[in-house]
């Protein structure tokens, strides 16, 4: 009967023998060795499916369990140590199903002298703003870590970035790098005052020489001496070649400059 509660014996393809209820196998339930319910020592076990692994078993935190008396599939929380010494507690399935490693080599665990920033890379580290971010210290992140924490430059800038994007990208100061506008450090009117000076008053908008900095790509409107208005990229005209006035320089021909004219006209009249 298939709801019959008799125990009776079973084999699987692999040969594995159990004793169980009619009833059970009718619902689903197999062999209980080849479903790591059951454990085999010398088939199922950790140290048989995953000798990798079982080499990292602790020696002596675990007391008398061993790699031999768990399945891989296992819930039980056991110690484990890496090949540099480093031990941790992790669930059994948790490292064979997710290859989850050594927290500390993986940099998920602060170990001070080991892994840290102040430890690992000193010279950033010098940079920690610890007013900022106080309470937490250098020694207390990985050298790796996503954590976005306060930085301060030599020059006395202030900035916010993730550890790693200093550690692993090399990133410094965004103002010193001319990543970012600082006023009155880094802008175009405080660099280069007499290219500033050419700043088109009106076509910019709301963008000001303060607004950019010296070595900007963007494309702004200009205006010489003489009128002559054009569009060009900061860096064009502060870098080496120190492009000018491509009229005065004859790179323009009049065609051009009346066609720049006339959009100014149309500008013009649209703000009124």
């Amino acid at each position: 009967m298939p709801g019959s509660r008799k125990k009776v014996w079973w084999i699987c393809k692999h040969g594995h023998v159990w004793r169980t209820m009619v009833k059970s196998r009718v619902q689903g339930c197999g062999c209980p060795v080849c479903s790591n319910r059951k454990i085999i020592p010398s088939e199922n076990s950790l140290a048989v499916t995953h000798p990798a692994l079982a080499a990292q078993w602790h020696p002596s935190k675990n007391g008398t369990l061993t790699p031999f008396d768990v399945v891989a599939g296992s819930r039980r929380k056991v110690w484990w140590q890496c090949a540099h010494g480093h031990a941790w507690q992790a669930i059994v399935v948790s490292r064979a199903h997710s290859g989850a490693g050594c927290p500390v080599c993986a940099g998920k665990k602060v170990v001070p002298g080991e892994n840290d920033l102040a430890s690992q890379f000193p010279k950033i580290a010098a940079q920690w703003d610890m007013e900022k971010n106080a309470p937490l210290t250098p020694e207390m992140v990985t050298r790796y870590s996503n954590r976005c924490v306060w930085w301060r430059c030599e020059k006395g800038h202030s900035w916010k970035t993730p550890v790693r994007t200093r550690t692993h990208a090399a990133c410094g100061c965004p103002y010193c790098a001319g990543r970012k506008v600082l006023k009155g450090f880094n802008d175009l009117f405080t660099c280069m005052p007499e290219i500033a000076a050419q700043w088109h008053p009106t076509l910019n908008g709301t963008l000001t020489p303060y607004d950019v900095t010296h070595g900007s790509k963007k494309k702004v409107w200009w205006i010489c001496e003489q009128g002559h208005v054009w569009c060009a990229s900061i860096a064009s005209r502060t870098g080496g070649k120190r492009c000018g006035c491509p009229v005065c320089a004859g790179k323009v021909k009049a065609q051009k400059q009346a066609y720049y004219a006339e959009m100014i006209a149309e500008h013009k009249k649209n703000d009124r």
